[in-house]
């Protein structure tokens, strides 16, 4: 069984990031994406939360990490994986 991922995770509930996955992810260029993601403080055993969802589907995610908020594309939140 797959691990959630930060794209599947319901707003307001703050969540362990559990790694970055290769395999799966949307996104294009994923060492690049994994590397960006990692130096914003998307790490493994890191609390992050989504507090605000784009209003259609696909939008992009306003998401908390540690004490730093971003907004990122579904496809970046779908390289996440939390901890059940």
């Amino acid at each position: 069984m797959s691990s959630p991922t930060l794209n599947e995770s319901q707003p307001k509930v703050w969540r362990r990031i559990l790694s970055l996955k290769s395999e799966g992810c949307a996104a294009a260029g994923l060492g690049e994406l994994a590397k960006r993601l990692a130096d914003l403080g998307f790490v493994p055993n890191e609390r992050v939360c989504v507090l605000r969802r784009s209003w259609w589907k696909g939008g992009a995610l306003v998401v908390q990490v540690g004490n730093a908020t971003f907004a990122l594309r579904d496809s970046e939140a779908a390289c996440i994986e939390l901890a059940a």
